[in-house]
């Protein structure tokens, strides 16, 4: 019988897809308590490996859309600072190219 030594430190896993990492926020955005007034309103695949979230204050009317970028480092401190960021005037500008939202939000470089 052949011995085949497994080296563990010298195996490299596949990235995950770029679906299973939206699929990671978007769950990680709306929870099970959220139907009345849910912050994560829907989503879009935008480009290779972006993202746009579309999510609404409570305090303010209107969606806000906010593009993420999957690839590179996960997400995990921009979703969970995402609520707070969509809220700071900085980084909002006007969106005439999407009927879907009133503000855009580039966080792609965050």
């Amino acid at each position: 019988m052949t011995l085949i030594r497994l080296r563990p430190e010298e195996i490299t896993p596949d990235p995950e897809p770029v679906q299973g990492q939206a699929l990671t926020v978007v769950r990680a955005l709306s929870g099970p308590g959220d139907d009345e007034n849910p912050f994560l309103i829907g989503f879009l695949m935008h480009g290779k490996g972006l993202l746009r979230l579309y999510v609404q204050r409570p305090d303010r009317p209107g969606l806000i859309g906010a593009d993420i970028r999957l690839t590179g480092t996960p997400p995990t401190a921009l979703i969970a600072s995402l609520p707070s960021l969509v809220a700071e005037e900085q980084y909002q500008r006007p969106a005439p190219d999407d009927p879907h939202c009133d503000l855009l939000v580039d966080l792609t470089n965050w």
